[in-house]
């Protein structure tokens, strides 16, 4: 099964290639690998409102996003989970988009300043919208990934966006109820929310360091 962050790599990519609906991509994909290695028992969080990541099995996963992000945070000392959004070293982009150019999905386009990733053969991506489109109507139980990928969406408030067909035509505040209304039974519940919550406020403190550092 595709991973988390591989999964949101191709919602928040547009065929064209460039980044769909948010300038958040890169943290948003962080945000998925940390989410997915909490999920596997690879990292743990502290106490506290601005929680640390501690590793607690620095194996590899055999997943390459995965792999690249707990290697360093194994080389770390605890940081704090907000401050990974923004390094260098936690930015999975090329390597969830080489993966997927191998696999014939996307196309590897390499530009003057940026690198982007036009459709392949999208029927990964279709088969994902699919299956998010029948769990926000009702016809589908949410799995735990499926919960994960529409919090994230929802922290970045692009979920409406993204998945407007289908959702059916959802507004925003319809689609985040929907969202929040999931019924999924994880044995790590109380930590994942508590993931979730932090990475809704580094998000946000992203966003808005961006925003001012645009109007200066």
């Amino acid at each position: 099964m595709t991973s988390i962050p591989g999964e949101m790599f191709l919602l928040l990519t547009h065929e064209s290639g460039r980044q769909e609906a948010t300038q958040y991509r890169r943290q948003a994909l962080v945000a998925a690998v940390l989410t997915e290695l909490l999920l596997r028992e690879r990292i743990a969080l502290t106490e506290g409102r601005s929680p640390r990541v501690e590793v607690l099995d620095p194996a590899p996963t055999g997943v390459a996003e995965l792999d690249q992000v707990l290697a360093h945070l194994t080389a770390l000392r605890s940081p704090k989970m907000g401050s990974l959004l923004g390094k260098r070293a936690c930015d999975v982009t090329e390597t969830i988009g080489d993966a997927f150019a191998a696999a014939g999905e996307v196309r590897r386009k390499d530009g003057w300043f940026l690198t982007s990733w036009p459709a392949g053969s999208s029927a990964l991506e279709a088969e994902l919208r699919a299956r998010l489109g029948a769990v926000l109507q009702g016809t589908r139980r949410a799995s735990l990934q499926d919960a994960v990928l529409l919090e994230i969406l929802k922290a970045l408030r692009v979920g409406q966006r993204i998945l407007r067909e289908e959702s059916g035509g959802m507004s925003r505040r319809q689609l985040d109820r929907t969202v929040e209304a999931l019924d999924v039974d994880v044995p790590a519940a109380a930590a994942l929310r508590r993931m979730i919550d932090a990475l809704n406020a580094a998000m946000a403190t992203s966003a808005s360091t961006t925003t001012m550092a645009g109007g200066s």
